[in-house]
């Protein structure tokens, strides 16, 4: 996803997973809305164009996209953008079931699960023009796990595809060598329309995998090496069903339709404009005065629209799949190296309080608990452990060194510069200064720096949050709380964990797999591992009445506004 921005969740779980970064994936930390379950309904891919022309604009709030490559990104402010202009051979039907997208029918399995062998829609076009073929998703796999590609979601391909974990692995071989171990990669094209992929093993996830954005095709005539450079918003070619017409950093992104898109449901609009808006309390503001037609509704704001009786009639609440928390650098010789210190910080934080401060009691029982995907585990399950609590908190930071708050080393919160951060930075400053007599500064930036300095270990303590990508436990631990996994932005580390995952990930026993996850839970909040939990939310979207196909289209995923994995499906009225 992923990650995202991030996916998050309200009341109780399904499914057992964990609180972190971000869509994907990975997320940013301006907002956070999703809850619990799915929402009905059919693929979304499966509409069909209501008849005429594509007509009218459609404005909605966004965030500045961190990088535009599909194989390196792991942000869902980066990751919705993709599913704008680009899809891949499957994509997640409101089921989260995969169905067809560019492949024509699901794959051909091999009897011992290992070899799948796909075949291409005929006639597939990149939005230039130039022909799709199977030979460029064979270099997308393979820039994903280009160890100088360095992909953050190198690591949902690493133990699956054969020969991925060897390439990924090579950072310091010689280029001939690099080049001998991507060609024994187990990923070839058998003709034009014919992708066979080889796997270490049986996965039953893995047709499911082949949905996301690291699995997308490389348009080799504008990315003509493995290592080559991916091309900006204007110079690239595109699969999807629409594709940029004028883009202004940090400003703006405009989306008209891709002329060869080969979905079913053919845009409907003749425009689509992303205004980038950090703040969503600003974005609110430009909603209100019709500068924009869809937006995030910040929590604070929740029941000034619930009590209007216009706004609230164009107010949508539904189900998602993000957690946000407190992720330290866990870094050798950063004070969040200590896991003392970071329980104290846990433990300090009244998530009550919090939620009603901060959120105006909109985002409910904070969790210190399991994640989304921990089937039968109650949502405070180890609130005695890292729950609020200021005689463990005290107690812990003495251990860690520094008894009532005397020595304590400079630690800064890095956050997205919105109005909602700075009062959640605020109350997060005064509980740690009443509760444990320490200083945390705060340093607030654009969402693009955050995102950066997130992804490259520049920071000491973040807000981040977790969405994910699909609806399975592993998606929650592998790549993210393994030792030196590709999305490990935490540079957390323990055995036990890393040893209860890889028994997981291989286990075709279901219910004992997700026991092992279950555990594994356990051990990564229990030991304050990467990300320790502040909140679940519900996820609120503004949509004007005259905006149609994004209620319809509405899935956890969803980060700017509903139905944004789907544009697609949207169609406006308004003259």
């Amino acid at each position: 996803m992923t990650r995202s921005r991030w996916r998050m969740l309200l009341g109780i779980f399904a499914v057992l997973g964990v609180f972190s970064i971000a869509v994907a994936c990975g997320d940013d930390d301006d907002e956070g809305d999703s809850a619990a379950t799915q929402p009905a309904g059919g693929s979304p891919t499966q509409a069909t164009n209501s008849g005429g022309a594509p007509k009218g604009t459609i404005t909605i709030r966004a965030l500045q996209f961190e990088n535009w490559d599909p194989h390196f990104s792991d942000f869902a402010q980066d990751i919705s953008h993709f599913y704008m202009v680009n899809r891949g051979l499957y994509m997640l039907d409101l089921q989260n079931k995969p169905q067809p997208e560019l492949a024509d029918g699901m794959p051909k399995v091999s009897a011992d699960g290992k070899v799948y062998t796909i075949k291409l829609k005929s006639g597939l076009k990149w939005s230039d023009g130039q022909p799709i073929k199977a030979e460029h998703f064979v270099a997308g796999i393979q820039r994903t796990c280009n160890p100088d590609v360095a992909g953050h979601y190198q690591f949902i391909l690493d133990e699956s595809v054969k020969g991925c974990h060897d390439y990924s692995a090579a950072g310091k071989e010689a280029a001939d060598k690099k080049e001998q171990l991507r060609a024994a990669m187990g990923v070839k094209a058998i003709d034009d329309l014919t992708l066979e992929i080889t796997l270490n093993q049986a996965q039953p996830t893995f047709t499911t995998i082949l949905t996301m954005w690291p699995t997308f095709p490389t348009p080799t005539h504008k990315v003509a090496k493995v290592d080559d450079k991916w091309p900006g918003p204007m110079e690239s070619a595109y699969t999807g069903p629409f594709m940029p017409s004028k883009y202004t950093e940090k400003n703006s992104l405009e989306l008209v339709p891709n002329p060869n898109w080969s979905g079913a449901a053919k845009p409907k609009v003749e425009k689509i404009v992303l205004r980038y808006i950090d703040d969503p309390a600003v974005a609110t503001q430009a909603y209100r005065a019709g500068e924009i037609d869809a937006t995030v509704l910040p929590a604070a704001e929740f029941p000034a629209v619930k009590a209007d009786s216009n706004l609230s009639k164009e107010l949508n609440q539904f189900p998602a799949t993000r957690t946000f928390g407190l992720a330290f650098n866990q870094r050798a010789g950063q004070v969040g190296e200590k896991m003392d210190l970071r329980l104290a910080l846990s433990q300090a934080v009244d998530r009550d309080a919090m939620n009603q401060v901060v959120f105006r009691a909109f985002r409910r029982r904070p969790p210190t608990g399991c994640r989304r995907t921990a089937r039968a585990c109650p949502l405070n399950a180890f609130k005695d452990q890292v729950g609020f609590n200021v005689t463990k908190a005290k107690e812990s930071l003495s251990k860690a060194g520094y008894a009532d708050g005397k020595g304590f080393p400079k630690l800064t919160l890095l956050l997205t510069d919105t109005t909602e951060n700075k009062d959640l930075g605020a109350f997060l400053k005064d509980q740690w200064k009443k509760n444990l007599n320490i200083d945390v500064d705060l340093e607030f930036v654009d969402s693009k720096t955050r995102s950066t300095r997130y992804n490259t270990g520049a920071f000491q303590l973040v807000i981040a949050g977790w969405q994910e990508d699909y609806p399975d436990p592993e998606n929650w631990y592998i790549g993210l709380r393994e030792t030196g996994g590709s999305i490990n932005k935490e540079g957390c580390s323990l055995p036990a964990l890393d040893d209860l995952i890889k028994k997981a990930k291989v286990n075709t026993n279901d219910e004992e797999r997700r026991k092992q996850y279950q555990e594994a839970e356990k051990l990564a909040v229990t030991n304050a591992q990467c990300n320790l939990p502040l909140w679940h939310v519900s996820a609120l979207r503004l949509v004007k009445p005259y905006i149609t196909g994004m209620k319809e289209s509405k899935r956890a995923g969803d980060t700017f506004v509903m139905g944004d994995w789907n544009p697609e499906n949207w169609a406006t009225s308004k003259k």
